[in-house]
């Protein structure tokens, strides 16, 4: 047996060598996957998704979890996927090997098709994936996303756990650069037609030579000016996706805020940026609390001009190019101090600079039908500019500089229209009700007074015909904070009907605090709701427009609608 003894210790050692790549060779290994997705694909930046480098690989259209769980290499690991109406059968990533009990990340970085920046509506689509390996049974998933219009801007995709600043809010920003369009064959055609009918023949950059940049910029603002293009507020809606809650805005693209002949004040911005990008200047947009104006930089030096100036008709008049350019030249003083001073609401994009870091444009057709627009507009580039009277009310303080304090950056590129503006913007088949503040509400609906029920600070019910709709008008006296307006209204609900409130701020815009909340009983919600409050003298004013939860999204537009007319 001593003889024998060296031989099985021989024996049973070269089995254990030779047992494992044996093993691996016939028993499979077991991968375990986790898959991680955006709210939603932007259509607009359709050209970042295929660039891991963009903003250090940070937009993707999935992220994949794979951990090998198994004793067993997986060998040739190979991730595949498709998009219903936009890709094909795709290799995301082939690996040669996951060791026994690694874990691996795939980013997928999809090559969309062009025709993804032409999508003017929203659609579900179907993403499916496969994970195959030479000893893996074969995995296959599937999950559905939403791809948002070109038109649809979501300004943050970070789950609501992970804010921590009010600049997360805003932390897709630099892809406003996308709606940049330098490139674009309509706005090549638009720039031509202000170089050579409003500029009289500079047909070139402007080099560096300010003054020639300054001269261009005026010549943007004419070219609007001359056009008649008008100004338009709105503010963007709070829309929640997931455990997301962002703010979406309808952003249109420079040829279509040409050929529209209006634009929000981020539209005009991205429309000068896209001129001047075109003349080969150096474009910056200044983000402000609820307001945008474009500008460039040239030799480290910033200048500005107030886009929104040329008004239109019902919006209190427009001024001179030298008039808009000085207001914002003006505000810009104050920009820079709020910049310096760490003040995170205020922000510069600077185009360049996010173009190179990925924020690419899409590709955009030539369109015989736009140049024709673009044709009828340049035939008044031949006169000369002439704004408009602004009608002042007696005792009106006019100023020129902006409130820097009237809206936060919670919706950093809508500023709510002026009272002036509301009342002659009042929508077809609404009225305006006036009181402790302004709004429209439809026509049909009816005043009701208020039960016991309700606070002592609500003054008016709104309601439509069915009653599963209202709005509701405050005035809490002596209260000089939104959120403990909303308290007083919670602890009267629970001692007058057992009910209570859940809410959350959403944003802050011409001074209203907005937040979107809900009346509950224990587990089950009553009523969906957002209110705008606002600080007036010593009391916080406002309203809270509802639907009960039972009919879901029926009067949503309808809310939005009042929310928008508020003063």
């Amino acid at each position: 047996m001593r003889k024998i003894l060296p031989y099985i210790l021989l024996i049973v050692g070269l089995g254990m060598v030779f047992f494992k790549p044996i093993y691996n060779r016939i028993a499979p290994a077991v991968l375990d996957i986790k898959i991680s997705t955006p709210p939603v694909i932007m259509s607009s930046i359709y050209k970042v998704y295929a660039n891991e480098d963009a903003f250090d690989g940070k937009y993707s259209l999935f992220k994949m979890i794979i951990k090998n769980t198994s004793n067993v290499d997986a060998k040739n690991v190979e991730v595949q996927y498709k998009m219903s109406n936009f890709l094909d059968w795709t290799i995301a990533e082939k690996m040669p090997l996951v060791l026994a009990g690694q874990t691996v990340v795939v980013n997928c970085y999809p090559k969309f098709p062009d025709k993804m920046g032409e999508k003017t509506t929203d659609s579900k689509e179907n993403v499916k994936l496969v994970i195959k390996a030479d000893n893996i049974k074969t995995i296959e998933n599937n999950f559905t996303i939403t791809v948002k219009s070109r038109n649809s801007f979501m300004y943050n995709f970070l789950p609501a756990d992970e804010i921590r600043t009010a600049a997360d809010y805003y932390d897709n920003i630099p892809l406003l650069a996308c709606y940049v369009t330098p490139n674009d064959p309509v706005i090549k055609y638009y720039t031509q037609q202000i170089q050579q009918k409003i500029l009289k023949g500079e047909t070139a950059g402007v080099g560096n030579n300010e003054a020639e940049g300054i001269r261009f910029l005026k010549g943007i603002y004419n070219a609007t000016l001359l056009a008649h293009m008008v100004y338009s507020g709105t503010s963007g809606v709070p829309e929640n996706v997931n455990d997301v809650s962002s703010i979406v805005q309808n952003i249109r693209m420079p040829r279509e805020v040409v050929t529209g002949k209006t634009g929000l004040c981020i539209e005009l911005s991205l429309l000068y940026a896209s001129i001047m990008a075109n003349a080969g200047m150096d474009p910056v947009i200044y983000l402000v609390p609820g307001h945008a104006y474009p500008g460039f930089k040239m030799n480290n030096n910033y200048y500005a001009i107030e886009s929104t100036a040329i008004g239109g008709e019902g919006l209190g008049g427009s001024k001179t190019a030298d008039e808009a350019f000085d207001m914002a030249m003006n505000n810009k003083e104050a920009f820079i101090q709020k910049l310096q001073e760490g003040d995170e609401r205020y922000n510069v994009i600077e185009i360049r600079e996010n173009i190179k870091l990925g924020a690419v444009a899409p590709e955009l057709k030539d369109d015989d039908f736009l140049r024709k627009k673009v044709d009828e507009i340049a035939a008044s580039f031949g006169g000369t500019p002439t704004p408009s009277v602004e009608q002042t009310k007696p005792g009106d303080k006019k100023d020129d500089k902006q409130d820097e304090v009237s809206i936060t950056k919670t919706a950093p590129v809508a500023p709510t229209p002026t009272t002036q503006q509301k009342e002659t913007q009042i929508p077809q088949g609404y009225k305006a009700f006036k009181g402790v503040v302004n709004f429209a509400y439809p026509a049909d609906w009816e005043m009701m007074e208020p039960n016991r029920y309700y606070s002592p600070a609500c003054k008016n019910i709104i309601s439509n015909q069915a009653r599963n709709a209202t709005v509701e008008v405050y005035k809490f006296t002596g209260i000089t904070n939104p959120k403990a307006a909303l308290e007083s209204i919670n602890d009267w609900q629970k001692k007058a009907s057992g009910f209570s409130l859940k809410y959350k701020l959403q944003m802050v815009e011409e001074g209203y605090s907005v937040f979107k909340g809900s009346t509950v009983n224990g587990k089950s919600t009553a009523v969906n709701w957002v209110a705008a409050l606002k600080v007036l003298g010593n009391d916080v004013v406002g309203i809270i427009v509802n639907a009960t939860a039972y009919t879901g999204n029926t009067h949503e537009k309808t809310l939005l609608t009042i929310l928008n007319t508020l003063q």
